[in-house]
């Protein structure tokens, strides 16, 4: 008799060949470039919102990323866990969130207000009814990042709601999909405080879920919402609307020989080769020097001289910022509903009565 040889490492058995085969057959995560621009921006907001909720630093690192089977995803899973399914509306099917025993004790220390300087030693027990809620409550905040990271990478997206329906301590009871269905699985590596607290958070997203959006995905993605903090972004448009501008309105120029300027007195009139009805412009500062924004006439109101507006290029110029600010919800002013105060010494068509609407008549003139 002879022993039976070995297989070679290059002839695999046929179980392993059958299954390299179905793996080249499946769904690659490269295929999708969105979804790599959702992981990063629910990695950067999952950071953010968790230090809110802890009330303290929580940072995110990203372990894996990728495509595979169901029920290749539930065995890499460190046990014990806690298994939080959630609905995702409008979407079909439901997600899971699995997170390790060093997150769920974080959540009773953090959630429940102790000293960060306690005693950290996660030692699973049974997972009582609190374990459940604070669960659902991080998990929960969790979800609303990455709904969040889904819409603010392709706006066509619309909006989603992903709220946390129940928690499952085994995993059998979180099956929400076959072993052979195919997900995408992100693993992240939390790190709670300054005390060394740490656990891992997988967030498994079947792809039978993401069916209505597939195509979005796969389209290359022009970048033009990634990385946007609304906070930032409506505190920025708030200070721009409150910044004030020096507008400068100049009547006319004079160019006199100085033997003249020598020779002025108090009551002397400088006449002014414009007449009354050539507009003044208004103008404000930038970088090119001065830029006219409005053009009016001058007159006097309630014992003071003013300019009546006669264009609306201002109008076009703060269109911009005044369309960012509506979508930011920063309070805009609304015009006023009432015409606005009669302008003495103004004529219709924009020019002056006379010139005592200046205070410039000369005495002893007819």
């Amino acid at each position: 008799m002879t022993a039976a040889s070995r297989p070679s490492p290059a002839h695999p058995p046929h179980g392993n060949t059958l299954r390299g085969k179905l793996d080249k057959t499946t769904d690659r995560f490269d295929r999708y470039p969105l979804l790599d621009v959702v992981c990063g921006q629910f990695v950067r907001l999952l950071s953010q919102r968790l230090t809110i909720l802890y009330g303290a630093p929580v940072a995110a690192y990203p372990t894996h990323k990728d495509i595979k089977r169901f029920g290749a995803v539930l065995e890499t899973v460190t046990h014990p866990a806690l298994y939080c399914v959630f609905a995702a509306t409008p979407w079909p099917e439901s997600g899971l969130v699995v997170i390790d025993g060093g997150i769920a004790e974080a959540n009773l220390e953090f959630l429940l207000g102790a000293d960060e300087d306690a005693g950290f030693e996660p030692e699973w027990r049974v997972a009582t009814r609190l374990d459940r809620v604070l669960a659902s409550r991080m998990v929960d905040a969790a979800l609303g990042e990455l709904a969040l990271a889904f819409t603010a990478a392709r706006a066509e997206i619309g909006t989603v709601s992903l709220v946390c329906s129940r928690v499952e301590t085994a995993p059998q009871f979180a099956a929400i999909a076959a072993d052979q269905s195919l997900a995408l699985a992100l693993g992240l590596h939390l790190e709670i405080g300054e005390a060394n607290r740490s656990g891992q958070m997988d967030v498994v997203l079947p792809m039978a879920m993401l069916e209505p959006i597939r195509r979005y995905l796969s389209d290359v993605y022009r970048g033009e919402r990634t990385g946007q903090d609304r906070e930032w972004a409506r505190h920025l448009t708030g200070a721009v609307m409150d910044t004030r501008l020096a507008a400068d309105v100049e009547l006319e120029r004079l160019s006199v020989p100085f033997e003249r300027v020598m020779s002025w007195q108090v009551g002397d009139v400088l006449p002014l080769s414009s007449d009354a009805d050539t507009l003044l412009e208004i103008r404000v500062p930038d970088t090119a020097g001065r830029t006219t924004l409005l053009r009016g006439s001058l007159g006097a109101m309630r014992g003071h001289k003013a300019i009546k507006l006669v264009s609306d290029d201002a109008a076009e110029f703060a269109a911009p910022i005044g369309r960012l600010a509506r979508s930011l919800g920063v309070p805009v002013p609304a015009p006023p509903n009432e015409p606005p105060p009669a302008l003495s010494g103004a004529v219709p068509d924009g020019g002056l009565d006379d010139e005592a609407a200046f205070g410039l008549a000369t005495p002893g003139a007819d």
